[in-house]
């Protein structure tokens, strides 16, 4: 039992992570993934407690005045014992306030609702990358040459390629009976044909099947490039120093997405970083752009990492900092012993690791039909005509041309009787 008869616990009122809700006889209901460790907690070293919540919203910065916002002002202040709000041990923190055990570690990660905008035009040419393509090309051409110098005078270069061509679009390959005297060069353009026909028709099939999407964006290389041409944004938490932290690394692509989120405010809050952080924007131009978010990648997989937004949302892997996270206390509080005994049993036991997934099934099934749906991805299991466009547009120009082959040669011969009748 502890000497103190109350203990005030400074935290911030958000979804899914401490939701804090009146009731009828006056005493508040808390529900969420940190609040059930409170109540695990206050339970287990039996003490009775008051929640509180800093007007600001914040989770805690240093001002220039000395002073801080936020759950870390309020126990700087004294006005708070505990705070809880996954609340990174940073060095101005440690500083201030004093940190139980962590009971996690979490680094930034960044999170977007994939595009469906899809590569149409000659997609199918897409199944391979342009270095395969071409050792491809200068194996085919090395393979005629080749082939070229054996038979020398009984094959002609184009008729070889045409040969060896149609051979990769598993036709008979018919060559002069000289070729046997090679046996090996013969078989082994054969193996060769037949080992990229059969990788080509089945990344053809898998395309056909699934069209494939855009080059998502997985580094944070790619995506400050991404935002530096306008076709991204990255929102940080509001009350973080996240985005000076990424401002002030060596790296000049790190600065300068970090540059971009500080001058033009890109910021969310605690609350909606727990609700649906990954919403769809516009720019003033009316051009839909992807909006990424940073934040613990825990947050992400409970929200997105269930049903079938996991095919949807992209969760990095690259992290920028790995932060531990813990309970802070005011300087001074006496029961810090008491207080990481059982936060050391309750990660030990994976009694975190529950309430986190029971969270996560939770907002799974409260969601409806329409918000389970992601509008942008809706589609994206669905062909469509648009999926055909460069077939078509190669069937027609297949078609154009043997149109004019068959002018040709219908009014060739006419055109040749004429030429002759006129020079007699």
């Amino acid at each position: 039992m502890s000497t103190e008869k109350k203990w005030v616990i400074s935290t911030l009122n958000r979804s899914r992570l401490f939701e804090i809700f009146s009731s009828f006889d006056g005493k508040p209901k808390f529900y969420g993934i940190e609040a059930e460790m409170i109540k695990t907690l206050m339970a287990k070293i039996g003490v009775d407690y008051e929640i509180v919540t800093p007007q600001d919203g914040q989770y805690g910065i240093e001002l220039s005045s000395g002073n801080w916002t936020g759950v870390i002002g309020m126990l700087y202040r004294g006005e708070a014992d505990i705070g809880i709000a996954n609340l990174g041990i940073f060095e101005d923190r440690f500083r201030t306030v004093d940190f139980s055990s962590p009971y996690m570690s979490e680094g930034l990660h960044f999170s977007y609702i994939k595009s469906a905008n899809r590569e149409q035009l000659f997609s199918f040419l897409r199944m391979f990358d342009f270095s395969t393509w071409m050792l491809f090309l200068a194996s085919f051409l090395l393979a005629s040459v080749v082939i070229l110098i054996i038979l020398k005078d009984q094959e002609t270069i184009s008729s070889i390629m045409l040969s060896l061509f149609g051979s990769f679009l598993r036709q008979s390959l018919v060559f002069h009976k000289k070729i046997n005297e090679w046996k090996v060069i013969f078989f082994s353009w054969m193996l060769f044909a037949f080992i990229m026909s059969s990788v080509y028709s089945g990344a053809l099939l898998s395309f056909l099947v699934l069209p494939s999407e855009g080059k998502i964006v997985e580094s944070y290389r790619e995506l400050s490039e991404a935002v530096a041409k306008g076709s991204h944004r990255g929102f940080t938490l509001n009350g973080t120093n996240h985005a000076a932290t990424i401002r002030h690394y060596p790296e000049q692509y790190l600065q300068s997405l970090g540059k971009m989120i500080e001058e033009n405010h890109w910021h969310i809050t605690a609350d909606e970083m727990t609700q649906d952080p990954l919403k769809k924007k516009y720019s003033p131009d009316g051009k839909p752009r992807i909006d990424a978010v940073f934040g613990a990648k825990y947050i992400f997989k409970m929200l997105y990492e269930v049903g079938d937004f996991k095919s949807k949302v992209f969760i990095s892997e690259e992290r920028l900092f790995a932060v531990p996270q813990a309970i802070a206390f005011r300087k001074g509080f006496g029961c810090t012993f008491e207080v990481n005994k059982y936060i050391k049993r309750i990660v030990q036991g994976g009694i975190y690791d529950k309430f986190l997934k029971d969270e996560s099934l939770k907002y799974w099934f409260s969601l409806s039909n329409e918000e389970r749906n992601v509008v942008e991805l809706a589609d994206n299991r669905i062909l469509s005509i648009s999926d055909f466009t460069d077939a078509f547009l190669l069937f027609f120009a297949g078609l154009l041309i043997s149109c004019l082959v068959f002018l040709i040669e219908l009014f060739f011969p006419h055109l040749k009787r004429r030429y002759s009748k006129a020079r007699h």
